[in-house]
């Protein structure tokens, strides 16, 4: 990581080093969020409404692979790039090794246990004797091949943290012209249905983590896999899932909403009101992992910073980040306004269910307004060891405010309160925010006067 080495540089260049950090990494994060957008719009045109609302049924378990991979990925990385700032390569390469031992540690028995009971699980999940066949074949194959996608997920976080955060973009846009192609041939040319669509995302993110393996055995990086250091360490193991758990609550609040969204949706909308919120379900998605991209961004930079103890330029960095994400919420939320009547077509829709996710978009991307700033400060806390704080922004989410939100309001506003479900809880985990940062305001200055008080 090149990061200046003066003691305290000014502001343009620490402005700078925050753009070079931030632009490939929210590159690569809405890059990696079209993949669901790109797998709806094809999905959409080649299946219908039906095979669209039983694909988004799957997403809440598939994520759920995802997310540990990402536990792991995040973890690993955000750990590395601590290391890296204190000098440890030797350190740097134990967590580089362990993280892969418990990619594969996982995967296994969570294959075991979920595969013998996908069925009644994509029962539980809302899938009828209708949209039963499209949610097996889908499910199946991107289940049984997880493990490509855990690895996938970490390398990337990894080469990134590695300070490659250009090589880090290269590898998902790589995975992302994989998978248009192939959700084109599969789907529309090839005529798979759902079983094209899942094998041309696993077939694309082969692509990224082939790329990434390459890397990892070259001569570019100290970050080498070897037999002495891939037994497992139980402190580092121990580390890599405390600092990842934040992580995993983000995805996990994304797993959450995206389940109670479908259980909701099918109650108040039926399938039409399902096939209109898959559609917001993906542009709140892409938006999401532009601003987690963000994020990621501020992420290895706040981390360096506070291993090698320059606070001042950790306040620094956070605070553009801070900025940057409000007013890209409010970008996204206009975005999403001036294309809300364009977008069901692009996915297929037609008649009440394109007016009805039309209507849905204009609500729910109010929410963009201030989950970038969240989304910041929980990746700001992770990277300054403050793990409580960063998992009360995450799953205070996914626990009790989307929770709240989405079985009260829809009572009383039907399709209404469950496209407003979203923008409120944001309001909610930003007043928690708003806590947090005048509670260690009121920490910080006791601190002050306790150490005037002293030198008195």
């Amino acid at each position: 990581m090149l990061i200046m080495k003066q003691a305290i540089p000014s502001m343009p260049e620490d402005f700078k080093l925050f753009v070079r950090y931030i632009a490939p990494s929210m590159i690569a994060m809405i890059i990696a969020g079209s993949y669901s957008i790109i797998d709806t719009v094809f999905i959409g045109q080649g299946m219908g409404k039906l095979g669209l609302a039983a694909v988004a049924l799957t997403w809440p378990l598939i994520m759920l692979f995802w997310g540990v991979g990402d536990l792991i990925g995040t973890g690993a990385a955000a750990l590395i790039s601590q290391a890296r700032g204190a000098g440890n390569m030797a350190r740097a390469k134990k967590i580089f090794s362990n993280m892969l031992l418990l990619q594969f540690i996982f995967f296994v028995p969570m294959c075991l246990i979920v595969y013998p009971l996908l069925k009644p699980i994509l029962s539980l999940l809302g899938a009828d004797s209708e949209m039963m066949p499209y949610a097996y074949d889908y499910s199946e194959i991107l289940i049984l091949t997880s493990a490509i996608s855990m690895f996938s997920m970490a390398s990337i976080a990894v080469v990134r943290n590695d300070g490659r955060p250009f090589l880090s973009m290269w590898l998902v846009v790589l995975g992302l012209l994989c998978n248009v192609f192939l959700d084109w041939l599969f789907i529309i040319r090839f005529h798979w249905g759902a079983k094209g669509a899942a094998w041309a995302t696993v077939a694309s993110q082969f692509a990224s983590a082939f790329a990434a393996a390459i890397y990892f055995l070259s001569p570019y990086t100290r970050l080498k896999f070897s037999l002495k250091s891939i037994f497992p360490d139980a402190t580092v193991c121990r580390k890599i899932f405390v600092t990842g758990i934040p992580i995993f609550g983000s995805m996990f609040a994304m797993i959450s909403m995206l389940y109670m969204h479908n259980i909701q949706s099918l109650r108040y909308g039926g399938v039409d009101g399902l096939a209109a919120y898959t559609l917001v379900a993906c542009l709140e998605s892409a938006g999401s992992m532009l601003l987690t991209g963000l994020a990621c961004g501020v992420q290895p930079l706040v981390a360096y910073l506070y291993g090698s103890g320059e606070y001042s330029r950790q306040n620094k960095i956070g605070n553009y980040g801070y900025l940057t994400a409000f007013f890209l919420g409010i970008a996204l939320m206009g975005f999403s306004y001036a294309l809300r009547n364009d977008m069901p077509s692009w996915c297929g829709l037609s008649g009440k269910t394109a007016e009805l996710a039309a209507h849905g978009v204009l609500i729910s991307s109010t929410a963009f307004i201030l989950l970038g700033v969240i989304r910041v400060a929980a990746y700001y806390y992770q990277s300054t060891g403050k793990i409580l704080y960063s998992s009360l922004l995450i799953y205070g989410d996914a626990f009790v405010a989307i929770p709240l939100c989405l079985f009260t309001m829809p009572c009383f506003l039907g399709m209404d309160g469950v496209w407003l479900a979203m923008p409120a809880s944001r309001a909610i985990l930003f007043a928690l925010l708003c806590y947090i940062w005048y509670f260690k305001g009121h920490q910080a200055l006791r601190r002050r006067k306790k150490r005037s008080h002293i030198s008195c």
